[in-house]
């Protein structure tokens, strides 16, 4: 893993190293500042990869690392993480995955894979790699589903907006939206942070949202927020598969979205917004608000769903039946 972040992609990275460690040698390389995230099991290679990814000496550093893991396979996430492998892809012996996380002008750095994995269809379309799995990104299961009145004449109604306060993830878009919803009873809480809350928390002043808007900051109690919550929704310009998007469903709380990957697969069309468009968001939401008994039965198979094929397990499961064949093949190819 190339990056230095706290979000999606490292969470799903170390998530994932965590759990394939129970039936297989585990490598990870990556940068020191994950170390103790990893289970003890883990074999961890501290290595700053967070420099160019055309950096020779980081490279040279990574290759002799690969080289002295003697790997079955590797295993590379991300854009840049991925352009790091294929330049090295000469004097690695082992087959090479990688993960794609999100759309991507450039995605050249896939093509020579032996085996792709895309976390959504929207993400795996226009990859010029004919090897390709889709596994949705996975959590685990609400530790208990609580059920929401549907009661249309309670006395608040609450949606909650869970990411990244910045451009991509498209809150301004969503404060402009919820301004077209008149009625006071409902209340919006923003969970997250980002260089963009300064110029979101003025917008919802300008906007007149006052009160009804609440920023909590990062928050630990995800599940409980979501248990207090009515409905959720994901304004994103661009995703490859939101997360928040299968802790919710898990959770049992209905979704609205714009129409990125992995949402506009599945969620009902009657819940999908265009994107950057507040108009449209605003119709789905007030949908949604309107009927809060059509709205669960909107949702009863999309539940099912997220079940059977949004947990944590499934998507190890998916994952470690991939490596675990590629580098079969690989092995058989060597001898």
């Amino acid at each position: 893993m190339a990056g230095n972040d706290d979000g999606g992609l490292e969470n799903h990275f170390i998530d994932l190293a965590n759990a394939l460690v129970r039936n297989n040698e585990v490598h990870v390389i990556a940068h020191a500042r994950y170390a103790e995230r990893f289970s003890n099991e883990v074999n961890f290679h501290p290595l700053d990869l967070s420099r160019s990814r055309k950096n020779p000496l980081t490279l040279y550093r990574l290759l002799n690392m690969i080289k002295a893991i003697r790997p079955d396979v590797v295993h590379a996430h991300a854009n840049k993480a991925a352009a790091m492998v294929t330049s090295l892809r000469r004097w690695i012996s082992a087959p090479c995955v990688a993960t794609i996380h999100s759309l991507k002008r450039n995605t050249g750095m896939f093509e020579h894979f032996d085996h792709l994995i895309a976390v959504s269809k929207g993400v795996a379309r226009g990859i010029r790699n004919q090897s390709v799995t889709v596994i949705y990104n996975g959590r685990n299961r609400c530790s208990e589903i609580i059920q929401r009145s549907t009661d249309v004449a309670m006395e608040a109604r609450t949606i909650t907006c869970i990411g990244r306060l910045v451009h991509v993830k498209g809150i301004d878009v969503l404060l402009k939206a919820f301004s077209k919803i008149d009625n006071q009873r409902v209340q919006l809480q923003i969970v997250g942070e980002g260089d963009a809350r300064h110029h979101l928390e003025s917008l919802a002043d300008e906007l007149g949202l006052g009160e009804r808007v609440s920023f909590l900051g990062n928050r630990e109690d995800i599940e409980s927020l979501l248990a207090e919550t009515d409905l959720v929704v994901i304004a994103s310009r661009r995703e490859g598969f939101p997360l928040v998007l299968v802790e919710a469903l898990l959770c049992h709380r209905p979704v609205v979205s714009t129409r990125v990957p992995g949402a506009a697969e599945i969620l009902p069309q009657e819940v999908l917004a265009d994107i950057e468009n507040p108009d449209s968001l605003a119709d789905r939401l007030s949908w949604s608000l309107a009927d809060a008994q059509r709205l669960e039965k909107t949702f009863v198979p999309v539940f099912k769903f997220a079940e059977a094929a949004l947990t944590h397990d499934h998507q190890v499961s998916a994952t470690e039946t991939v490596l675990q064949d590629v580098a079969r093949r690989g092995k058989l190819c060597a001898s």
